[in-house]
């Protein structure tokens, strides 16, 4: 059982003054892209960015530097990215209003800092908001970086475009004129993707695609029934979640049997797996499609092993559920998760079929296809920080190797964020966010918990020690 204890007061800071020179010496560098360590290795950081990487005998010039760190014996990432984090998402509520439920989502720039604190503490460096309230999310990203808040930098979605209202985290647009006005209010306003959501048709998909393009802005699809293959075909660069769960990508029998029996509830996530056919005509297609159209897929397994396992302790009564701000942890026990109808059958299926789910990651990372690591943060049992470390593990069980997940958590993170040039490596002229390691987490991934130091622009973050017991 592990037991995370917080000593002092919570609360992480970055330098935003000019740094002198600091060499960084004797550390063993992870490079995943490359698959190899760099042993006896040394870098240099300056004014927030990495101006020397090398490896063996160190120039006399940086030898010579006053401020000098020996990370003998430890291991070091690129600051890792967390690709789906709802940063500022708060309590989801709901009234009945003439018998139709409303749905709203409390968004708190509050929650963003407890939230941005715990990340950084856990080695999240960087994070994609993948949408909410559009005022919000924006006023997170900028915050950070004008200094005026401690957490990950951010690239950010607006409020979710859909047909169903859902006050605070989405926009309800009933045609493709309103959605096309409502992506050229949030390109005015200043976001960084585009968020289009299962309710719209296939006609709005494609107008909201051709409207986000005309802004220079990348599209993020959470889709079910539209296809994963018709969103790629109609340009969409992005898709969220491993639940590609659309009636078209099952064969013609499966299809009729899977529609005929399929629940009203989530539960019809596991009935979708229980039909596919990872070989057939319609997923190899898939697969090539992804691949070809570099569209980058979020799998978010830890939010669905939430679900799946939703009836056990092991998630609803984690041992660091305290990491999560008291008004979500409340709310997630009060009323919001996601196996509301469930029955006892129900979580059979699910546990019976999560086999599948980690099936279908390791063969899309097989087929090519450009995975990164998302945790979506904010939805049920998804714990800040830790449940990033559990992301890691789902991978690796899935099929991928440590140093294979550390890639996706560094490099391939950098390029969906669309910052493949800044972040993401420790190469000269990139941006200073690296983790320090205890321990070598590209031969045990487990031990990307043992972090010892995390820097974000080259300056050390104050961060709570963190205190695990194994008994």
């Amino acid at each position: 059982m592990f037991r995370i204890l917080f000593c002092g007061l919570y609360l992480l800071s970055c330098a935003c003054v000019a740094q002198q020179a600091t060499l960084y010496k004797h550390a063993t560098l992870l490079v995943p892209e490359q698959n190899k360590r760099l042993e006896d290795a040394f870098f240099v950081v300056e004014n927030g960015r990495f101006t020397a990487v090398g490896q063996g005998e160190i120039p006399a010039h940086f030898a010579a530097l006053a401020t000098v760190v020996d990370l003998k014996q430890h291991y070091v990432t690129a600051g890792m990215i967390d690709t789906h984090a709802h940063m500022t998402l708060g309590a989801v509520t709901f009234e009945v209003i003439d018998e139709s439920v409303s749905l709203r989502a409390n968004q708190s720039l509050a929650i963003g800092r407890w939230n941005g604190q715990r990340l950084l503490a856990h080695g999240v460096t960087a994070v994609r908001e993948p949408g909410g309230d559009t005022t919000t999310t924006l006023a997170y990203r900028d915050a950070q970086q004008s200094g005026g808040l401690v957490g990950p930098r951010a690239r950010v979605a607006g409020s979710i475009l859909n047909t169903d209202a859902f006050t605070g985290l989405v926009e309800a647009v009933d045609d493709a004129q309103a959605l096309r006005a409502a992506i050229d209010a949030q390109a005015t306003q200043g976001v960084d993707f585009i968020k289009l959501y299962t309710g719209l048709s296939e006609t709005q998909l494609a107008a909201g695609v051709a409207q986000a393009k005309l802004h220079n802005l990348p599209v993020i699809a959470h889709l079910e029934d539209l296809s994963w293959q018709r969103g790629a075909e109609l340009g969409v660069e992005h898709l969220v979640h491993a639940m590609p769960v659309s009636p078209a990508l099952l064969p013609e029998l499966q299809r009729k049997e899977y529609l005929e029996q399929r629940k009203p509830t989530t539960i019809h996530w596991a009935q979708w797996y229980a039909a596919v056919d990872f070989d057939a005509a319609e997923m190899t297609k898939l697969y090539a499609t992804l691949a070809k159209q570099n569209v980058a897929v979020d799998p978010t397994l830890i939010v669905f092993y939430n679900t799946f396992f939703g009836n056990s302790a092991a998630v609803t009564e984690h041992a660091a559920l305290d990491l999560a701000h008291p008004e979500v942890l409340e709310n997630w026990r009060s009323f919001y998760h996601f196996t509301i109808g469930w029955e006892k059958e129900d979580f059979a299926l699910a546990a019976t079929t999560w086999p599948k789910v980690l099936e279908l990651v390791k063969r899309l990372h097989t087929e090519g296809v450009r995975l990164s690591v998302g945790t979506d943060l904010g939805n049920p049992w998804v714990i800040p920080g830790e449940s990033y470390h559990q992301e890691l593990q789902l991978l690796v069980a899935a099929g991928l190797t440590p140093m294979e997940v550390l890639q996706l958590a560094t490099v391939n993170g950098a390029a969906v964020l669309g910052l493949s040039d800044q972040l993401g490596r420790i190469a000269t002229g990139y941006q200073a966010d690296f983790v320090v390691y205890q321990q070598d987490p590209s031969v045990a991934i487990e031990n990307s918990r043992t972090i010892t130091a995390v820097y974000q622009d080259g300056a050390q973050v104050r961060r709570p020690e963190l205190t695990v017991d194994t008994q």
